[in-house]
């Protein structure tokens, strides 16, 4: 079995990235959001993901901060995780149970891997940039939200695996994921986080696409581990 997740929003609490280094510089999500709307509005960048990373850029650039891994990387080994995450990789670890667990994410690749749960995690799939001289230049791969689908099938095709595949996702980004997902016969986990949260699981799951709805609870006797644990019951010999 393959299980999934996506990583802000869904195994964090909060929908956009944290990153450490972009608050050093004076940035919270409402005032790094307008600065990409403007982007956008001025056609600087071609969508919300593009605009994001430029924005990023030139942030520090504008703050005389060089843009290394080290500094992108700030805060990731204390980043704040849903209740329960950590014990919840630590009870379904590839080791214990067979199954192999994937974060796919629109953040930074190097950031995910500094985080305490790297070590359960089979691989992930985030942005990464060019690197010259230990320095970060333009962006190497930009995963979108259709670019999900593409990973998700590189995963399937790496594990020989065609629905034995779950999938954790928090939001309206996770759109395609979700679909491409229920279409081959696999499960849909949907993580509630707020009444937002709510609001957005009722849009994406007008033609029944979503399996199942949870609070951000991965603790061990929680309703997402009752029910993973199901899953691998079903699907695994371990």
């Amino acid at each position: 079995m393959i299980i999934i997740y996506d990583f802000d929003g869904t195994l964090t609490p909060y929908s956009l990235p944290q990153y450490e280094i972009l608050k050093k510089c004076g940035y919270d999500n409402e005032r790094l959001m307008e600065r990409i709307k403007k982007e956008i509005e001025n056609k600087n960048a071609t969508g919300l993901y593009e605009a994001y990373y430029k924005c990023y850029r030139d942030i520090l650039s504008e703050n005389k901060i060089a843009m290394t891994r080290e500094n992108a990387c700030l805060g990731a080994n204390k980043v704040e995780l849903n209740k329960g995450v950590a014990d919840y990789f630590r009870k379904f670890q590839s080791s214990k149970t067979g199954v192999k667990h994937y974060i796919i994410t629109s953040g930074i690749k190097d950031y995910i891997d500094e985080t305490p749960i790297r070590e359960f995690v089979n691989d992930v799939y985030g942005v990464t940039f060019k690197q010259e001289n230990g320095i970060y230049g333009d962006v190497d791969v930009l995963l979108t939200d259709e670019k999900k689908v593409e990973i998700i099938q590189k995963i399937q095709g790496e594990n020989n695996e065609t629905s034995k595949v779950i999938y954790f996702g928090d939001g309206l980004t996770d759109k395609y994921a979700f679909e491409y997902v229920h279409s081959i016969g696999g499960k849909n986990v949907f993580i509630a986080v707020n009444e937002k949260s709510m609001d957005n699981y009722q849009k994406l799951n007008v033609n029944g696409i979503i399996d199942e709805c949870f609070n951000a609870d991965f603790g061990i006797d929680s309703k997402i581990s009752e029910y993973v644990q199901k899953q691998i019951l079903k699907c695994c010999k371990y």
